[in-house]
């Protein structure tokens, strides 16, 4: 082989290893039909990491962090205090729907922590915490006989409440309601009888469940 012959292969390998660079790097930018991935898309499943192997938590955290980007960005630093102060980010979780599923707690503290310019620091575990309260069930209870009313007490069947994050916390009643209208009335009743007193937090809303645990009503505490 010449020198002059070895030099032209040479550039022939050269130019064809950059072709097939650049190749790479257009499946690299593109997901498998094609279109760029999103930023987002690329933050929600982390190298090496597929997304349904990325504990529930942490992905509703990443849900309420990016809900809480975009609700700093249209308020600016007063959402800080409607979002945190105010449980604007509590609130939101309950619309938030399989977002905030994998954890309600980690869905509003991602929420907060994006809302107060924080950085993204997902939990090391779930946030929420439930705990049934038979007592608060047997005073509700108590008050619907005071106010004439104990056919009402009954259809409670347990109340539960839901630590979210900071002092922040939902409360629960479980019935044997059917119907989203009777719910939504039992609400009503159920908030009048909350006198406000929220302890060492603060009740934000009060969610109504059927029998099988699905949510068929919410109303502010």
């Amino acid at each position: 082989m010449s020198p002059r012959e070895g030099k032209g292969r040479r550039r022939r390998y050269a130019a064809a290893a950059a072709v097939v660079a650049a190749g790479v790097l257009g499946v690299s930018a593109c997901g498998t039909d094609s279109a760029p991935r999103s930023a987002e898309k690329r933050a929600a499943n982390p190298p090496g990491q597929h997304s349904d192997k990325i504990p529930g938590y942490q992905r509703a955290y990443a849900a309420g962090y990016e809900e809480g980007r975009t609700v700093h960005a249209d308020g600016g630093k007063g959402a800080a205090v409607r979002e945190v102060v105010h449980g604007g980010c509590a609130r939101r979780a309950l619309d938030a729907g399989a977002r905030a599923d994998g954890d309600r707690g980690s869905w509003v503290k991602g929420c907060q922590d994006a809302v107060q310019g924080g950085p993204k620091e997902a939990p090391d575990r779930p946030m929420s915490k439930k705990e049934s309260h038979p007592v608060l069930l047997k005073d509700f209870r108590a008050w619907a006989r005071t106010e004439g009313d104990g056919a009402l007490g009954r259809h409670a069947d347990q109340v539960f409440t839901v630590k979210l994050t900071g002092r922040d916390y939902d409360v629960e009643v479980r019935t044997d309601y059917t119907s989203r209208s009777q719910a939504k009335d039992f609400a009503g009743a159920f908030a009048e009888w909350w006198d406000g007193d929220d302890g060492a937090g603060v009740a934000r809303s009060v969610l109504i469940l059927d029998g099988h645990d699905r949510r068929i009503a919410v109303r502010s505490l």
